[in-house]
């Protein structure tokens, strides 16, 4: 049995991040409204952002990496949820 501290053959390192309060917030509030925000992956170490508004996907203009795809999957968010949310 391992020790469980070797690099795993053919795992994608996608990086990580660690969202605010506001960022989570602004997530749920566009999955409950049907605006959802996932990585959609050009190889292993480049991804697009696919927004679903609607049932219509979009496509990020811009590839992003392991350190840029999650702040930026989240500035998505907080867009869209600024953008609708009715006070």
């Amino acid at each position: 049995m391992g020790s469980g501290t070797k690099k795993k053959k053919g795992v994608i390192d996608m990086g990580s991040y660690i969202q605010t309060a506001y960022e989570q917030q602004c997530m749920m509030w566009c999955v409950k409204n049907n605006i959802t925000i996932a990585p959609f992956a050009v190889g292993t170490t480049k991804w697009f952002l696919d927004i679903t508004l609607s049932g219509k996907v979009n496509r990020s203009p811009d590839l992003y990496d392991k350190k840029t795809l999650w702040p930026q999957m989240f500035k998505y968010y907080k867009y869209y949820y600024e953008k609708y949310k009715k006070e």
